[in-house]
């Protein structure tokens, strides 16, 4: 989408967690990712670094934030507060009319935008003060209405700005996630394995024998992921059922293997292919630069994809008590809006997709969301019900 903006004639900006995260310039065939003009991505793992004067619209004061040696920006509710107040400034001084550090003048982008953290970390922190949500209706704790309240108010600056700007009339502003967390309900979380008194291991640990060594795997450099759900690679595929039938071994004993990884549903063979291209390396598959068609072999799918009992997260870690990647409820359903003083407020119960958003941006734009390669090869329609008053 910032290819086709930019090639246009759209200046470009966005902010996010990661440098890496430039690649949401697409392709440019050369060394830098050009599609975006104006790309700002403090790291969100690195140290906390006191920030003398500067507090969030919360009211945090950045030069004193809570932590220990070693933190870095995810480890606290206010410490993640005050790294999502750098890159909502950003996005504020753009609007302006200025580069994301307020430096210089700069022409007021045409897309422009931020990834906020607080409202996820806010969700899985364990660490001293529990975060999350109390129950399944979604109740916040404290700590995590506070997050909560902090984007609520961080987005209000922005459309402040717009407002100032005599900008809010002619922007469409669009609030969704890339993603959910599981569980919500946080008494449902049952963390496999890293926690005392849990007898469990992940699918990894039951296959280990037919998973190639870390980081070796010629298909994808690792073999397996697991968080809520466990993705696997294997050195062999031939041994997938072999494989599988371990995974499901079961018993009467607490240890029994489908007891131990918290195992809800297996995908492989036949299944797998109902959700993805079947695993395998297409004859012609350039290992470069090609990505398979649909219906051909495919190195990214997983030999194995193990869903497990809905809470179960494969973590070792003590400062989380929820992940994603997963195919659960939770991980799938997320909010979308779109806002705009002529839009007509109405709620849209029809199936969507966040994919959708790309192709609506460009139709806002007045261009052509078929210039999306995506959207000609998935046919991918722009999200229904976006109907301006005049």
């Amino acid at each position: 989408i910032y290819g086709v903006i930019h090639a246009a004639g759209g200046y470009t900006a966005w902010s996010d967690k990661h440098p890496v995260y430039a690649t949401v310039s697409g392709p440019t065939g050369t060394s830098v990712p050009s599609n975006v003009d104006d790309y700002y991505a403090p790291e969100v793992n690195s140290d906390i670094v006191s920030i003398p004067g500067f507090h969030t619209v919360s009211g945090d004061d950045c030069s004193t934030i809570p932590h220990a040696a070693g933190d870095d920006w995810t480890t606290g509710f206010a410490a993640i507060r005050c790294y999502d107040q750098l890159k909502v400034n950003a996005v504020v001084n753009e609007i302006m009319g200025k580069d994301h550090l307020g430096a210089k003048t700069a022409p007021v982008p045409t897309i422009l935008g931020m990834n906020f953290q607080a409202v996820s970390v806010g969700q899985k922190l364990i660490k001293g003060v529990k975060g999350g949500y109390t129950d399944a209706a979604g109740d916040p704790t404290p700590a995590m209405l506070g997050e909560i309240k902090f984007v609520d108010a961080a987005i209000g600056q922005m459309v402040d700005a717009l407002q100032d700007r005599g900008l809010l009339r002619s922007t469409a502003i669009i609030i969704t996630a890339k993603h959910g967390q599981s569980p919500v309900d946080t008494n449902r979380f049952f963390p496999i394995p890293g926690h005392s008194g849990t007898n469990g291991m992940p699918p990894s640990a039951v296959v280990g024998s037919f998973l190639p060594p870390v980081y070796s795997n010629p298909k994808n450099a690792l073999g397996l992921a697991e968080d809520d759900i466990s993705e696997l690679w294997l050195t062999n595929p031939a041994d997938t059922a072999a494989a599988v039938n371990l995974l499901e071994t079961t018993g009467t004993a607490p240890g029994s293997n489908a007891t131990a990884i918290g195992l809800g549903q297996i995908f492989f063979g036949a299944s797998i292919t109902t959700m993805f291209n079947a695993p395998g390396v297409p004859k012609d598959l350039d290992a470069c630069c090609s990505v398979p068609k649909p219906g051909e072999l495919d190195p990214r799918t997983p030999d194995i994809i193990v869903i497990p009992n809905v809470g179960v997260v494969y973590t070792g870690s003590l400062k989380k008590q929820s992940e994603h990647g997963g195919f659960a409820h939770d991980d799938t359903n997320v909010m979308l809006l779109v806002s705009n003083p002529s839009i007509k407020a109405r709620t849209v119960t029809s199936f969507v997709e966040t994919d959708q958003v790309a192709p609506t941006i460009l139709q806002l734009l007045g261009l052509d969301p078929n210039s999306l390669e995506a959207v000609q090869k998935e046919g991918t329609p722009v999200l229904p019900g976006l109907e301006f008053e005049e």
